[in-house]
């Protein structure tokens, strides 16, 4: 069977519609082009030479930045039928990548890449040690969501971590990520700087900057510390505002989608967001339309704004007080 997706033709031993699910071997998982766009998005509007696409499956990902942003790709799989696999997709699309067939984490520790992508089948924690020490960029999926947002035991001991509360659970999921990673940077003398991260379903992504240094490594970890919901979490900038506005899309198959996410992104300061149904629930009032309430905000002189983090929350830089008033009073 053959898929496309963006200017790249694949052929896939089993497509995967909703999520990672349960299949077995290699596998096309159609839930995660928005993912896969984001990364063309980002290397797009990056200066970077090469790239290593450390977990491979069928190629898609690593094509798709040969054919769309013209870099030299690596792509790599411990599978051999993965491998394979591979190979016959860069036939199909004509044109040439070197394939390894190694462990990442073997791979990543002998070389150097301005861009590693790590995008794993559930926590991406066994490749972050050796990827934060290769990388210049980083970028990073986690489908464990459940765990990342606190809503099992795993957290503790697989992130370090522990929440208490249930408020953003996707925010606090990639704070707690990022926190993660901030971490382990750290005991390299590396720092860490967010260029997107975001939720879309099933999975978190992370883009980073990887800064070298024990003056950057101390910086990023005063960006990490326990709040009053728990941690450790990365209390810093998701985004590189900077980097977001000057940013263009290129025409990626979620162009349209990409670009309505992209105006939330530019605007996603403050930590954390206010989840307004449970707000409204607790002061035992009706729920306000949200552009009312963000108005109001504004009219007071704070910041406000929607989040892709819930389609029911804001975020602003008015305290609870604040917030309450304006909920009571529209």
């Amino acid at each position: 069977m053959i898929v496309e997706e963006g200017s790249a033709r694949i052929y896939v031993e089993h497509v995967n519609e909703r999520g990672p699910g349960k299949i077995q071997g290699v596998f096309y998982n159609r839930e995660m082009v928005f993912n896969r766009d984001s990364s063309i998005f980002v290397l797009s509007n990056l200066r970077v030479r090469n790239a290593a696409d450390a977990l491979g499956a069928t190629g898609v990902r690593g094509i798709r930045i040969i054919k769309e942003v013209g870099i030299d790709v690596t792509i790599n799989d411990v599978d051999s039928r993965a491998v394979e696999l591979i190979r016959k997709n860069l036939l199909l699309n004509r044109v040439n990548a070197r394939v390894t067939n190694r462990n990442a984490n073997s791979l990543l520790a002998e070389e150097r890449f301005d861009y590693v992508d790590i995008d794993p089948f559930g926590s991406p924690v066994p490749f972050l040690d050796i990827a934060l020490q290769s990388a210049r960029y980083l970028g990073v999926s986690a489908t464990d969501t459940a765990t990342l947002s606190g809503r099992n035991g795993r957290i503790v001991r697989r992130y370090l971590a522990k929440i208490d509360g249930n408020e953003c659970l996707h925010e606090i999921g990639i704070r707690v990520l990022l926190g993660y990673m901030a971490r382990m940077a750290a005991r390299f003398d590396l720092g860490i700087k967010p260029i997107l991260s975001f939720w879309r379903k099933h999975a978190y992504r992370v883009y980073v900057k990887i800064i070298r240094g024990s003056s950057a490594a101390k910086k990023t970890l005063n960006d990490v510390k326990i709040t009053e919901i728990g941690g450790p979490l990365w209390i810093g900038e998701l985004h590189d505002f900077d980097f977001l506005r000057a940013a263009t899309v290129p025409e990626i198959p979620s162009k349209l989608e990409f670009e309505k996410m992209l105006s939330l992104w530019k605007n996603e300061k403050f930590f954390l967001c206010y989840e307004i149904p449970k707000l409204c629930s607790s002061l035992k009032i009706p729920q306000p339309p949200l552009s009312c309430i963000i108005t109001s905000l504004r009219d007071m002189g704070y910041e406000a704004y929607r989040t892709h983090f819930s389609q029911q929350g804001i975020k602003t830089n008015a305290n609870m007080n604040a917030l309450r008033d304006v909920l009571l009073s529209i």
